[in-house]
């Protein structure tokens, strides 16, 4: 992904802005039972990963359509998949202590983990392993998208789907 420092910053703010719309597609009249599996429903730290992944998937075909290049896929896929976890111990870091979200915070953490993510993409785009196992990274997703929206959407008992809001 040989992304110019302009191409880089104008992708950072439209990733994030996509991403942080994405938070309120489910108050449209128009919402139904499909794009659930695809926005968040309800506040939890795994429906934020659906607000990671997504946009991040979309830069993968962006950069394999603009570059006419499928072995582009591999970097932000893999950089969002990283930037996950992480995403889950900030929240949970202090969320012990307060025990309930504070949107100020929030903000931070996503807006970090996003610039974070697409500056590794960036970093491993050039990676001949991420490029030449390209097939296996689109196999990944695949499983992701299935899994994401699952897992969010027919939410699990457990901490990290529990509705915090």
């Amino acid at each position: 992904m040989t992304m110019s420092r302009k191409e880089t910053i104008l992708l950072s703010v439209v990733l994030i802005i996509l991403g942080t719309s994405m938070h309120f597609v489910h108050h449209l009249p128009c919402f139904n039972h499909f794009w659930g599996y695809i926005f968040p429903v309800v506040e939890s730290v795994m429906a934020h990963m659906k607000m990671i992944f997504y946009p991040f998937l979309l830069l993968a075909v962006y950069l394999a359509v603009t570059r006419r290049d499928i072995k582009q896929i591999g970097a932000p896929i893999l950089a969002s998949l990283a930037v996950m976890p992480l995403v889950v111990l900030a929240f949970f870091s202090y969320w012990v202590f307060v025990r309930h979200e504070l949107m100020g915070l929030d903000m931070v953490i996503y807006i970090a983990s996003m610039v974070g993510a697409i500056l590794l993409a960036k970093r491993w785009a050039g990676s001949r392993f991420i490029r030449d196992n390209w097939p296996w990274w689109l196999v990944l997703a695949v499983i992701c998208i299935i899994l994401i929206g699952v897992l969010t959407y027919h939410a699990p008992d457990w901490i990290i789907f529990e509705d915090m809001g």
